[in-house]
């Protein structure tokens, strides 16, 4: 796995807190469901801009997954 994809196995987010998988953002008790989904699709956006590594299309479809699954626990 090249570097440019470790760069994408977390997410350090604007406030401080660093996630190490998307499910680690969906059972982040502290965040309002409408962050969560934004800080999912703010780093599935950074993922598809540098989707060139092959971990990073891994990645990709792990930030899908994640996304749907927010999306079905509701608010």
């Amino acid at each position: 796995m090249s570097t440019e994809s470790l760069k994408y196995a977390k997410f350090d987010h604007d406030d401080g807190k660093s996630y190490a998988s998307p499910m680690d953002v969906i059972h982040d008790d502290g965040l309002p469901h409408g962050q969560k989904k934004s800080i999912l699709e703010e780093w599935k956006r950074r993922v598809a801009a540098h989707n060139r590594a092959d971990g990073i299309q891994t990645m990709d479809h792990e930030l899908d997954r994640a996304i749907e699954r927010l999306a079905g626990l509701g608010t």
